[in-house]
């Protein structure tokens, strides 16, 4: 089987992965990096809402100008029915960041591996890494058609941790959670994202380019099985106060995923020659609007972290990336468990399951990553 050498191999194609391969471009140009995306971008996805605060990165990215040419929805408000029945809304005109973008992710994501092929990237799209082994200080990866020698990984395959025993690492899987989703056309918006707390969870909706619009149910897995079935998601969406009148009669159902949105990490977040980015780092609950911005910013540092293995300076790169990783999901924890506590009003299983193990749980986690910051700290 044939076999070519590489300095640094990117595997997943999303945000993190490209905007590592970027990175690694500019910083270390006279090096050769392959990117290995096993899809082809064209799939709606979830995870459509892009804040204010990435701006900075695209730009540090270099892909502000194309990105802006895109004309995304500017995402002029967020609609929040959760602590009570009564709406609130945030103008982004009130916030300091500006307004966030409501994107089409397909899109989104082509553009990002673009913009990494037109600053040298070797990339490969349909082209997914069946396996990976050490072998000396470098990984063999092998392809359907032949096998890549890089001398770092960065492993970046969203919330796929296939090729996780192969790296040593381990899958700390933190709740459970599934997003019933729906994508339409004909459904115009006002440009903004409505969220909805709900008895059986929580709904979320956004309108999106070419006057489409994402809505989606984030229930428990074994209380969200028939949302499934057309006729209970649909069902569910008419009890909705505030997202049903969102979807008009003659909208027309385009595309249906059903996605686990639940928390996990990986343990741990780099190793030899390799280090974990993006979802497959850690991937967070949708509520806490982590995702893209996340995967930009653990892409950025990756990048850095595997030219550091190159050079040598293998221990202490894996020793700080461990402590960012550890600190973020540090801060995310009480968060996430502080918002859903603001919306537990109703006696229904998804909340009474987050009610009474909110703040021990907090606690949990964050006596555990502390641990996991001092373990690293004296390792």
């Amino acid at each position: 089987m044939p076999s070519e050498q590489v300095d640094f191999a990117v595997i997943g194609g999303g945000p993190a992965g490209a905007a590592a391969a970027l990175t690694l471009r500019r910083h270390a140009p006279q090096k050769r990096v392959v990117l290995l995306e096993a899809g082809r971008h064209e799939k709606p996805k979830p995870g459509e809402i892009l804040p204010a605060v990435a701006q900075g990165l695209l730009r540090q990215l270099d892909v502000w100008t194309p990105f802006t040419a895109e004309a995304f929805v500017r995402s002029r408000a967020v609609v929040s029915a959760w602590g009570d029945e009564a709406p609130d809304e945030r103008h982004s005109m009130f916030s300091a960041q500006g307004a966030g973008w409501q994107l089409d992710r397909a899109r989104f994501d082509r553009l990002l591996v673009q913009s990494a092929r037109a600053a040298g990237t070797e990339v490969r799209i349909g082209s997914a890494v069946r396996s990976a082994v050490r072998e000396d200080r470098a990984w063999r990866l092998g392809l359907a058609d032949g096998e890549i020698v890089a001398g770092a990984v960065i492993w970046a395959t969203g919330r796929n941790w296939r090729l996780a025993r192969s790296f040593g690492a381990k899958l700390r899987v933190h709740s459970h959670l599934v997003a019933y989703t729906r994508f339409f056309d004909r459904a115009p918006g006002d440009c903004r994202m409505v969220v909805e707390a709900r008895p059986e969870g929580w709904w979320y909706s956004a309108d999106l380019p070419d006057q489409c619009r994402v809505v989606s149910c984030l229930t428990d897995p074994d209380l969200g099985g028939e949302l499934r079935q057309s006729k209970h998601w649909y069902r569910a969406l008419a009890a909705t106060r505030f997202i049903a009148p969102l979807v008009p009669p003659d909208a027309r159902e385009t595309a249906r995923l059903v996605k686990a949105a639940g928390t996990a990490t990986v343990d741990q977040a780099a190793g030899e020659r390799w280090v974990a980015a993006g979802d497959t780092l850690f991937t967070a609950d949708p509520l806490s609007s982590r995702g893209i911005v996340h995967a930009l910013r653990s892409g950025i540092l990756a990048a850095y972290v595997a030219s550091d293995m190159i050079d040598g300076r293998d221990e202490l790169a894996r020793r700080r990336y461990a402590m960012i990783a550890a600190q973020g999901f540090a801060d995310y924890v009480p968060a996430l468990a502080a918002r859903y506590a603001a919306a537990a009003r109703w006696d229904t299983a998804f909340w009474n399951r987050r009610r009474p193990q909110l703040e021990s749980r907090a606690a949990n986690h964050a006596v555990s990553s502390t641990s996991y910051v001092q373990d690293r700290s004296q390792a």
